[in-house]
């Protein structure tokens, strides 16, 4: 049996932890911001408007993408350790 499987961009393991699908969403989610943070200057780069546009079209969809699947998991294991990243 397989230990863990990606189904529909969700990654699933043998004891519906979602460790890996979180950790993978934490990635994605820095490089987004720090990509953002580099687009936003105050001399030039996107202006606010810009920035809020790409933020709720990208961001807020990647975090919120299969959370009614993996939310209560996330929170029964309180795997987010606040600007530390995530633990294994």
């Amino acid at each position: 049996m397989a230990k863990e499987m990606k189904y529909l961009g969700i990654h699933f393991d043998n004891r519906l932890t979602f460790n890996k699908h979180i950790k993978h969403l934490a990635e994605n989610s820095s490089k987004l911001i720090h990509m953002l943070g580099r687009s936003a200057k105050l001399q030039w780069g996107l202006g606010n408007k810009a920035l809020k546009t790409i933020y709720e079209g990208t961001l807020i969809p990647l975090l919120t993408y299969g959370a009614p699947v993996w939310e209560e998991a996330a929170a029964k294991q309180k795997t987010y350790a606040c600007c530390g990243g995530f633990k294994e």
